[in-house]
């Protein structure tokens, strides 16, 4: 589980690179009236939240495999209440950009939403992997 928590970590943190970096430079070339000056918060918050999303799973997916669908849910509402929660605050600090912001911070939402689910189905099919591994075989080879 160990060398799958560090791809996931890697690959997070790549995908985060890429995507803040990227998004970061479509805005300042193309669309800079859009870009807000707190606009580091919103990769941070995220890859924030990734570590904590690859952390409860490394943990939870050991002890109880069958409740990984729960833990993952769960996962998804903190996320949820979180982001609405961030959004809020940046709307009593900044009424003036809360568009901007609010636009940025869903695709952002969105593409990590994505990245996320790929890495709960690599982890849902490396637990079922390990799974198979310990059940004895079904036919007799005599």
């Amino acid at each position: 589980m160990m060398k799958m928590t560090k791809y996931f970590l890697i690959f997070h943190t790549g995908m985060l690179l890429v995507t803040g970096f990227g998004m970061w430079f479509i805005l300042k070339w193309l669309f800079p009236e859009t870009l807000v000056r707190s606009y580091p918060v919103i990769p941070i918050f995220f890859y924030l939240l990734g570590l904590v999303f690859i952390y409860v799973f490394n943990h939870n997916s050991d002890n109880k495999p069958e409740k990984i669908v729960n833990t993952y849910m769960l996962m998804r509402m903190i996320k949820i209440f979180v982001s609405a929660v961030i959004l809020f605050t940046y709307w009593i600090v900044d009424k003036t950009n809360i568009r901007n912001f609010a636009v940025i911070f869903v695709i952002f939402y969105v593409i990590n939403l994505i990245w996320e689910t790929y890495i709960y189905l690599r982890m849902e099919m490396y637990i079922k992997y390990k799974g198979d591994q310990k059940k004895p075989p079904r036919e007799r080879i005599d």
